[in-house]
């Protein structure tokens, strides 16, 4: 008798990502700390509003039973209610908000039949990168704004800034008998309850559009004039670059005009650090570069291996080189004049400085050894090999938050979101 194994299929397939970090992944987190301390990668006042609410929320179920949902489920539910209703009530790609996640999930619920609590935190029904994610580390006392304390999100503490900004969400008026949000949702996760069909109400009160007064008051407190765990100075460096960058809908030129505002203000140092960092920038872009050429059809490498000695040949991969080693020249350069130190960044900066044409692609691609494998002398495919076709390919970025923050590719470290935040929690016209 003959017994026939197989796996059975999966009911989800998880697509490998790559990043094209080059190792320097620390460094990156650091510049944009730097820059913009405490932030993490908010845009706008909701993302901070929507895990706060539900931090309050599973505070009140667990009150009242030992099934609560965990606050991770509750957050995600939540979002995922506020963008799609915002989807429902306008779906064309063109004039919908930048801020809904989740429209390929929501357009494939045809008869829009997905409402509930069960269904919609589910990441089938919604996206796998939550703003929620985005929101972790402005939350936290330690690392972010201050609302709220602990070491992971399901284990997070509201401080009472934090559970201020949940009020001010939670208490919103929905539906015709002027019920609470707070009291709406508690059914809403207690049961199969949906929204009514009358939904101009609960597509305000939830939206990432339409934060309250009370909640841009709180978010520009902590922002702004609040003292936090990152310290006066990181409040102050907040206060100097919201000053340079503005309101106006059309974010300023950070070397042309946000630096130079810098500089007249008396603020030297934070202008320089500005700098270092855009300088650390261009070194990550040129060295996406390389791998693009690398990866090309013309080199040959997506068909079969290449050798370095003949990959030196090659004028265009030469070239890439050669705009990567200046850039790190330039680097080093802005970072000494910064005072900026960072090791990472600067072991790597040194390497390629140092290297030959042959040495710099053996760097290049050990770097980036999901992309690019390197054996006996030859440079062939990784296991994730792809054709890069340039900076904004170098990541590929799920249908998630990352994928939609002003800040995509990561060159403005955080103050473009830093703008959208300012506009959002301010009004327009102010400086």
């Amino acid at each position: 008798m003959t017994s026939v194994w197989f796996s059975p299929a999966p009911s989800e397939i998880t697509v490998s990502r790559i990043s094209l970090d080059f190792d320097l992944r620390a460094a990156d987190l650091f510049f944009r700390e730097l820059v913009v301390p405490g932030l993490g990668r908010i845009w706008f006042a909701r993302q901070l509003s929507w895990p706060l609410a539900a931090l309050a929320l599973h505070e009140e179920l667990a009150n009242h039973g030992p099934n609560a949902p965990k606050p991770t489920a509750i957050c995600h539910g939540i979002e995922a209610l506020a963008c799609k209703l915002q989807y429902v009530a306008n779906p064309d790609q063109d004039t919908r908000s930048r801020r809904i996640l989740g429209s390929r999930a929501f357009g494939r619920d045809e008869n829009s039949e997905v409402w509930t609590f069960q269904q919609l935190h589910q990441r089938r029904n919604y996206v796998q990168n939550t703003h929620r994610q985005a929101a972790t580390r402005a939350i936290n006392v330690e690392r972010g704004l201050g609302f709220a304390r602990g070491s992971r999100f399901d284990l997070l503490e509201l401080e009472p800034v934090g559970r201020d900004l949940a009020n001010a969400f939670l208490d919103q008026h929905v539906g015709q008998g002027g019920t609470t949000l707070r009291r709406w949702l508690v059914g809403w996760l207690n049961s199969d309850k949906t929204p009514p069909d009358s939904r101009d109400s609960f597509l305000r009160a939830l939206s990432p559009e339409h934060p309250t007064q009370d909640e841009r008051e709180s978010v520009r407190a902590r922002l702004l004039d609040a003292d936090t765990q990152n310290t006066k100075e990181a409040k102050e460096k907040r206060q100097r670059l919201a000053h340079a960058v503005g309101r106006a809908a059309k974010m300023r030129d950070i070397e042309r005009d946000i630096v130079i505002r810098l500089r007249e203000a008396g603020h030297s140092e934070q202008a320089n650090q500005v700098i270092a960092a855009r300088a650390f920038g261009a070194v990550l872009d040129r060295a996406r570069d390389v791998i693009v050429v690398l990866t090309s059809d013309r080199l040959g490498i997506a068909r079969r291996p290449e050798s370095v000695s003949v990959l030196v040949k090659d004028r265009k991969l030469g070239s890439a080189i050669g705009d990567l080693r200046a850039a790190t020249k330039n680097y080093v350069d802005k970072a000494k004049t910064a005072k900026v130190n960072e090791p990472t960044s600067r072991a790597f900066a040194d390497a390629v400085v140092a290297a030959d044409d042959g040495a710099a692609i053996r760097l290049m691609v050990r770097r980036a050894g999901e992309v690019l494998g390197l054996a006996d002398g030859s440079v062939g495919r990784g296991p994730l090999f792809r054709v890069v076709d340039g900076i904004d390919d170098a990541t590929d970025l799920a249908d998630g938050a990352a994928s939609i923050e002003p800040d995509r590719t990561g060159r403005t470290f955080r103050i473009a979101n830093f703008h959208s935040l300012l506009r959002d929690v301010d009004p327009p016209g102010a400086r």
